[in-house]
């Protein structure tokens, strides 16, 4: 099993501010700006040192608990800065974003990085309809041309041209071209039904993420008839899933870790007016019953307890879900500050990193 550290570069505020989507730009320091980059990159040092497989980035707005509101900059800058871990682009946005440069930017990185790009494609949270001005009816159709289009821009070895419901080119050539042919390894990144039929339709990998187990399996289940239908078998690394992380001692102690933390994580919720909007615009099928989004921004923890329980967790998600790669968001370290996270990844890296690897 291939375990990913979800970074955030997160903003450690100095003094406290209000963690109300959108957060004002005017309360953030330049200082602790800066210092949130070095402290990423001193920590994915750490990470590879220990053994950690990936990094994975992602694209957020508009709020200081994510810096990478453009995660292929980021991957450049990583692309540089480390030697071994792979980079996975588990971003970008694709609905409200030219699609053309996506394939433009992510092929430059996969020159910067030789095999070790990995690529997500996303259709994307409420939030981020809110900070381009996105239509919630159109994100889903938006999203399904543009993923063809970047994915055609990869492939193609001649100009071609592009005129679309959404999206119109009269000329699509780009350079560099992907190192990695047809493309790098790319995934789909979503629980709903159609998410898991185009992944299986192009033969691409799925990537799931924070949704309760059951909403989890029954998407990694679908995907998987989908791709014997479409003539093909997904290996492991062909199913992320990224999940909440905290371990202790004992299951008792992370437990009250967790019971503890419920009200003091600090979490970028959207105003009652704007949630409850975008809850009546935007519904999910997600491989089954229609439910409502999470606008919340609370998200469960999925792996937690002892280090023994937690390798037994592991072994249940690639038994059951077929998952071969674990995307880890250390949030509940990352709300308390920079040293109980590094402490919680040196922990993770010695007991139960190489527990893992035979999985």
């Amino acid at each position: 099993m291939k375990i990913s550290y979800f970074e955030t570069a997160q903003y450690f505020p100095p003094q406290q501010i209000t963690f109300e989507w959108p957060v004002p730009p005017g309360a953030g320091e330049s200082d602790a700006g800066v210092q949130a980059f070095e402290s990423m990159l001193s920590r994915l040092r750490m990470i590879e040192r220990l053994g950690f497989d990936w990094v994975s980035l992602s694209e957020h707005h508009y709020s200081p608990r994510t810096l990478t509101p453009n995660p292929t900059v980021t991957a450049a800058y990583l692309a540089a800065a480390l030697e071994r871990l792979t980079i996975a682009v588990l971003g970008p946005i694709v609905p409200h974003t030219n699609p053309v440069r996506v394939a433009e930017e992510l092929a430059v990185v996969d020159n910067l990085a030789p095999g070790r790009l990995v690529v997500g494609l996303l259709r994307g949270t409420m939030y981020e309809y809110l900070a381009y001005d996105l239509k919630p009816d159109e994100a889903r159709d938006r999203t399904n041309e543009g993923m063809e289009l970047i994915l055609k821009a990869w492939r193609e070895p001649q100009p071609f041209g592009w005129q679309g419901r959404y999206f119109q080119f009269r000329t699509v050539a780009i350079w560099p071209q992907p190192v990695s042919r047809p493309g790098p390894p790319t995934m789909i990144l979503g629980t709903s039904k159609e998410t898991c039929e185009f992944a299986a339709r192009h033969r691409l990998g799925l990537g799931v993420s924070f949704a309760p187990y059951d909403v989890v399996r029954r998407a990694t289940d679908y995907y998987r008839e989908r791709c014997a239908v479409y003539g093909w078998e997904p290996g492991p690394d062909d199913i992320l899933y990224r999940a909440n992380i905290l371990m202790a001692d004992s299951d008792e102690e992370a437990q009250h870790i967790l019971d503890a933390l419920e009200g003091d994580v600090p979490l970028a919720v959207l105003r009652p007016e704007i949630r409850d909007a975008l809850i009546r615009a935007e519904t999910g099928n997600r491989a089954g019953p229609v439910i409502k989004p999470n606008v919340a921004g609370v998200l469960s923890t999925t792996f937690l307890g002892s280090p023994d329980t937690i390798v037994g967790q592991a072994r249940k998600v690639r038994s059951e879900l077929g998952a071969g790669v674990l995307d880890l968001n250390f949030r509940n370290y990352a709300g308390r500050g920079e040293s109980p996270l590094t402490d919680a990844l040196q922990l993770f890296g010695e007991k139960i990193l190489p527990q893992l690897r035979d999985i």
